[in-house]
């Protein structure tokens, strides 16, 4: 039975990668749906239209009130390699360029950024297919949420942020994108310079995010 998925407060989260991740991938986490989400879960948004307020059932939050700018500062992966670590993630496939760097971090950003503005159409957008089927067949099985969408979905198995923490967990500095065909995976630092993972997957010409909160690293 899948398990109730719950999007965190801050930081990173030790859950990431979806179902799809092969063997032959570096290990960050579970799947959306057969996860919890820790406390430290990281989330945020890159939307166009700053001042749009959250979705019906949301808090009604606009972007200025939660978002942290993106920073997109590079450097490539070799920053965040551990002497005597696991750098299965920052030696996954090869370097993507500036502007992929950059439209990976604008999804997981403007993720999480929905996230914290509780806007639940625009965080659904950002999530891979894979994942919004998860989320949807994890919802079947309660009749309450038969044919409910992903929107609906994802604001009532998620538990709302404490006001000291929305500003935070939007914090993204991309420093790198690693990618080997569909897959990916954008390292970043967060909040307090601490270094995550977020798997991600190229659907459609644009970068989706696989989980639905990033993996601590280091």
């Amino acid at each position: 039975m899948l398990a109730v998925v719950l999007l965190g407060a801050c930081g990173g989260s030790d859950s990431s990668s979806n179902g799809s991740t092969s063997a032959s991938a570096p290990s960050s986490g579970s799947s959306a749906t057969d996860t919890t989400a820790r406390d430290d879960g990281q989330a945020g948004s890159s939307r166009e239209s700053n001042g749009q307020k959250g979705d019906e059932g949301g808090s009604g939050k606009s972007v200025q009130e939660v978002e942290t700018p993106l920073k997109v500062s590079g450097g490539g992966s070799a920053q965040f390699r551990t002497k005597g670590g696991d750098n299965s993630v920052q030696e996954f496939g090869d370097e993507g360029d500036e502007s992929e760097l950059r439209e990976a971090a604008e999804a997981v950003h403007g993720f999480y950024v929905s996230r914290a503005a509780e806007d639940w159409d625009k965080a659904c957008s950002y999530l891979a297919k894979s994942n919004i089927e998860q989320l949807e067949q994890f919802a079947s099985q309660a009749p309450r949420f038969k044919g409910a969408d992903c929107a609906t979905i994802l604001h009532a198995f998620t538990r709302p942020l404490p006001a000291s923490v929305e500003r935070e967990i939007t914090t993204v500095d991309a420093g790198s994108l690693r990618r080997e065909g569909e897959r990916g995976f954008l390292i970043y630092y967060g909040a307090g310079h601490a270094t995550y993972a977020m798997p991600l997957r190229a659907e459609g010409g644009a970068w989706k995010v696989t989980a639905l909160s990033a993996t601590t690293l280091g």
